[in-house]
């Protein structure tokens, strides 16, 4: 749980998954259709935003649930970020009136490719996103063919968990949400900048899934997998999908070393593509004592910020402060002056 790159690689570090422009890195599943099979158009790209779209649905009559993957990878340590907003009063006729304003994050998926034709949800972990005319807020959990345990070790089998209460606007303006995912380990779901449900290995098993010619085996632990949207009978927009992986090199001689990482690819290392990032000065940060604090001759912590450049909440930074501590979980941006000039870092707090 280390430290992340200068500012020069924070915008490169990141893997877009919607690049705005096309849906070449996705596959695609209507139930009852065959794979990548969308005759009525739910999924495509408008103004460089990705647009679940029911404008071509006379009704939803046999549900023809629907959910589009990222298909060139899995991942395990991650975290996931994204802005959505849902199209007031659009859902389709016949719809189910749970999915108003309904979609969801299916994390730790099976392929799209390894649905079944008449298959309705994935196996996977739902990070569920919902409008402000559906619940009492975003980024809910919901297990289809998986349970989970809390963070106190109870396993829970219910099929919904509610986070926290939280707020979120209507149409025009963007709900923005994120999730850490720590391979089985640690998964935290964020709306803006709270932490609004945690908790801790997850595992196949349980019901909620129809459908399926993969089988659900009990009690597996859920480590990876891909990550798919959905489409429940409400339209959606989503303006961004970006990853930052947290799986690569960890031997800090390496060039291909990022401190954000929090587990080792050796592979990674041998990496000659990566170039090393200069740094202002010899200086380190670390997380001791609940709090970041950085190490080095003199040098200070000038701002920090979340990752999405708001406001970090936590102690207040003065001039000369060589330590931060975080109101909650989560990777910051961390600005430090030193004699020879400001570098900024990623810093993980967990």
């Amino acid at each position: 749980m280390g430290v992340g790159s200068a500012a020069a690689a924070e915008d490169s570090a990141w893997i877009r998954l919607f690049n705005g422009k096309d849906l070449k890195d996705w596959d695609f599943k209507i139930r009852h259709q065959d794979l990548n099979a969308d005759t009525l158009h739910t999924f495509k790209v408008v103004n460089g935003n990705l647009f679940v779209d029911y404008s071509e649905y006379k009704n939803f009559d046999g549900e023809p649930f629907g959910h589009m993957g990222y298909k060139l990878r899995t991942f395990s340590h991650y975290l996931l970020r994204s802005e959505y907003q849902f199209v007031t009063g659009g859902q389709v006729l016949g719809g189910p009136g749970w999915a108003k304003e309904n979609n969801g994050f299916m994390l730790h998926s099976q392929s799209i490719a390894s649905f079944g034709k008449d298959q309705d949800f994935p196996i996977s972990l739902e990070a569920q996103l919902l409008g402000p005319g559906n619940g009492s807020g975003t980024m809910n959990l919901c297990t289809p063919g998986t349970n989970y345990h809390d963070m106190a070790g109870k396993l829970v089998t219910e099929h919904c968990t509610n986070a926290t209460a939280n707020a979120r606007l209507p149409a025009p303006a963007w709900t923005t949400v994120s999730a850490l995912v720590l391979g089985d380990s640690l998964l935290k779901f964020m709306v803006g900048k709270d932490t609004v449900f945690s908790f801790t290995k997850p595992e196949t098993g349980g019901g909620n899934v129809s459908g399926n010619t993969l089988p659900i085996v009990e009690h597996q632990p859920l480590k990876e997998g891909y990550i798919v949207i959905q489409s429940e009978s409400a339209p959606v927009l989503f303006r961004k999908i970006d990853v930052l992986d947290l799986v690569g090199c960890m031997d800090k001689s390496k060039p291909a070393y990022r401190s954000y990482f929090v587990k080792n690819n050796a592979a990674a290392c041998n990496a000659t593509s990566v170039a090393a990032v200069p740094e202002a000065s010899d200086f380190r940060i670390v997380l001791e004592g609940g709090a970041l604090r950085v190490r080095g001759t003199g040098a200070y912590i000038d701002a920090v910020r979340r990752v999405d450049g708001s406001p970090a909440g936590g102690s207040p930074v003065q001039r000369g402060a060589r330590a931060f501590v975080p109101r909650d979980p989560g990777i910051y941006l961390i600005t430090v002056k030193t004699g020879l000039g400001t570098s900024t870092r990623r810093a993980a707090f967990f």
